[in-house]
């Protein structure tokens, strides 16, 4: 190993971020993300959510934008891969979830894997975190959240018309809640929804520290949307700087033949992690 590399090995002295030596500040910094994560951490009880996160990536990013004893928060927090993630690198976590029954199968988890549980609020995000900006001094050290990416619109793989498993889809499990943003009626609306959560997001952050959105573009009615540029321009619209963009492919992700064999249409197996900082200026 030469000199350089095990310089850059060694925690830096002005580090203010992370604990993180610096081979691993280097790694991490790699625009394309490809993981393949061990099915673990109660995931038997945790697939149960379509969307849920491996736990481990989320302790990645912790561990990258946090130190040890900082305080996370997940306003969107299904079945806790973020505060799971926070429990398996020593941090702590705060949770908001509308569904309740996906903050059962976390407190599950919890207690079968003997891991830490973190308090979760259950109810509408935007209201809950308009509660901390009034009742609470403290703020966040980080926000790491997996939002719904757009409306729930009718998915024709979801109808049971398809026993294949190439073809046949689980998410089609959302929530009856009017707030939940899946429930929006048109993009439009969930983009409005967003602003308010950005909105909130960034009283509720400290100032120099970060909100990283998980999240995906989406093919809906044969048009490609690139929701992360819209949501990019969002966020930059409520203080926001855009400091990045991680693009995460996670190993073993299924390839469904959308429209073939007539037209092309994309199979979105990445997803877009769009990593925005609270200037001290703003």
């Amino acid at each position: 190993m030469s000199k350089d590399v095990k310089q850059v090995s060694k925690f830096h002295p002005k580090n203010i971020l992370n604990n993180l030596p610096g081979n691993r500040w280097l790694y991490f910094t790699r625009s394309i993300l490809r993981t393949d994560y061990e099915k673990e951490i109660g995931f038997k009880l945790r697939e149960a959510h379509g969307a849920n996160k491996p736990p481990q990536l989320m302790s990645e990013f912790i561990e990258f934008f946090t130190k040890k004893g900082e305080i996370v928060l997940d306003p969107f927090a299904g079945v806790g891969g973020t505060l799971l993630g926070a429990s398996l690198c020593s941090r702590k976590a705060i949770g908001i979830e509308i569904d309740k029954k996906w903050v059962s199968i976390y407190k599950k988890v919890c207690k079968t894997e003997n891991l830490q549980l973190h308090p979760v609020y259950v109810g509408d995000c935007i209201e809950i975190m308009e509660k901390f900006r009034k009742q609470w001094r403290r703020k966040f050290h980080l926000i790491l959240t997996d939002p719904p990416y757009g409306p729930n619109l009718d998915k024709t793989m979801c109808n049971g018309k398809y026993p294949n498993r190439n073809r046949a889809s689980r998410y089609n499990e959302f929530s009856v809640y009017e707030k939940d943003f899946s429930n929006s009626k048109s993009l439009d609306e969930y983009f409005q929804r967003m602003d308010s959560f950005f909105r909130k997001a960034f009283v509720v952050l400290k100032d120099n520290r970060y909100l990283v959105l998980i999240t995906r573009n989406c093919y809906k009615n044969g048009e490609y949307i690139m929701t992360t540029a819209r949501l990019s321009e969002i966020g930059k619209k409520e203080g926001f700087t855009l400091k990045g963009e991680i693009i995460w492919h996670q190993n073993g992700t299924r390839l469904r033949p959308y429209g073939y064999p007539f037209v092309f249409v994309p199979n979105v197996i990445h997803h877009n992690i769009l990593i925005f900082r609270k200037e001290a200026n703003k």
